[in-house]
């Protein structure tokens, strides 16, 4: 009777050992299991290397998280800092890296805004000069005018047969109306209506061989005045 009891004690105590070490095996297998799938590698793509490389750094807080749980409006709000993006896709690839894609806005002016200079992006947004390295020669944009403004004026001049690359200068003023001055010097002062009208007038004034002023003034309707500064 007394080796029955030693037995069933042997018995019951290497049933625990069993069932300790079987629970620890588990928690050891939930756990590789869990890292597996945590974020080790982000790739960032579209840019120059400085940008891509800057912009992965700001999404390092998410590396070891389970991809699983990385919500991408997270990464959207990031990106969405860096206001010279105008595009981008974001893929997760499992089980463990994320890459991100991205556009850079288009530039298409510099303006001086609160005395430091910004450039215009097709993306309707005023972008910190110093963020990116530009050197194309681009207009100057002058006055108080939104970046939505600007894109709709510059939208308008793409449907014309007036070459926005030759543009030198833009001003913008209180009453609505446009200026702009050529990078041969031409000044072209538009009429607050209907400018898309005034658009082929000027373009046709300055091919003109007889034209031999630097402003043209079509502020009045059905008037052209021309002059010399």
């Amino acid at each position: 009777m007394h080796l029955y009891v030693d037995k069933k004690k042997s018995f019951l105590f290497l049933l625990l050992i069993i069932v300790f070490l079987t629970s620890i095996n588990s928690q050891i297998f939930i756990k590789k299991k869990d890292s597996f799938y945590n974020l080790k590698n982000i790739e960032v793509s579209g840019l120059n290397d400085q940008l891509n490389l800057e912009i992965k750094k700001s999404l390092y807080f998410l590396k070891n998280e389970n991809i699983f749980y990385i919500d991408k409006l997270i990464i959207k709000d990031q990106i969405e800092e860096y206001n010279f993006i105008e595009k981008y896709n974001i893929l997760k690839f499992y089980p463990s890296k994320i890459i991100i894609k991205l556009s850079q806005t288009n530039i298409l002016a510099k303006t001086l805004r609160n005395n430091k200079m910004y450039f215009i992006g097709s993306n309707e947004k005023f972008i910190d000069i110093n963020k990116l390295n530009i050197s194309k020669d681009l207009p100057t944009v002058y006055g108080n005018f939104t970046a939505k403004k600007f894109i709709s004026f510059r939208n308008i001049i793409k449907t014309t047969i007036l070459n926005y690359s030759d543009f030198k200068e833009i001003f913008f003023f209180p009453s609505g109306r446009i200026d702009v001055k050529l990078k041969n010097n031409i000044l072209i002062k538009f009429p607050k209506e209907n400018i898309e009208k005034a658009i082929p007038l000027a373009n046709k004034i300055i091919k003109s061989k007889n034209f031999k002023n630097n402003i043209i003034d079509l502020r009045v309707p059905n008037q052209v005045i021309l002059s010399n500064e």
